[in-house]
């Protein structure tokens, strides 16, 4: 014996809606999956991050960000220093673990915001304008000032003691 569906009032009373074709709407995408457990961080070859000096950061620093076995061709780097983004694509065909993606040269002469002390850097990755993966961020140190080492600081003592002005005894 087969059960009919309960009988509701308020269906006689709403109106017939015609019925329309059914149409496949295609995705614009693939299933967009978070890659950012295979995103490693940028990193700064030749410069110590713990370390980077006025004079390093306003002649340039390069940054090179690490691809992934995830990434694809056309996907969005969004890169950041701090609070300044820059955005790029993907433009190789092939990228792997390996390889690095994109090398960025940051100079404080063409930057916007300027940042001394602690700075994150980090990526994000978009496809089809979707963010699919954030990289841990490297936090590095930008001086404001060169730093000063025991010697230098001996050498300007004895810089001052040598040209500063002595007293003329003849004066009074």
């Amino acid at each position: 014996m087969e059960e009919t569906p309960p009988y509701n009032s308020t269906d006689k009373d709403k109106p017939q809606e015609p019925s329309s074709p059914v149409v496949d709407i295609p995705q614009t995408s693939p299933a967009l999956g978070d890659i950012s457990d295979s995103l490693k961080a940028p990193f700064l070859p030749h410069v110590n991050p713990d370390a980077i000096s006025y004079e390093q950061v306003h002649t340039g620093v390069c940054v090179h960000i690490p691809g992934s076995a995830k990434m694809l061709f056309g996907d969005e780097l969004v890169f950041y220093w701090g609070v300044n983004s820059s955005s790029t694509p993907i433009l190789l065909k092939h990228v792997n673990s390996n390889s690095v993606v994109r090398v960025l040269c940051v100079s404080y002469h063409f930057i916007g915001c300027v940042q001394y002390g602690l700075v994150d850097l980090y990526v994000e990755v978009y496809r089809d304008q979707h963010l699919i993966g954030t990289s841990p961020a490297l936090v590095v140190t930008v001086n404001r000032n060169s730093p000063v080492t025991p010697r230098q600081r001996q050498r300007k003592r004895n810089m001052i003691r040598r040209y500063a002005k002595k007293p003329d005894k003849n004066r009074f």
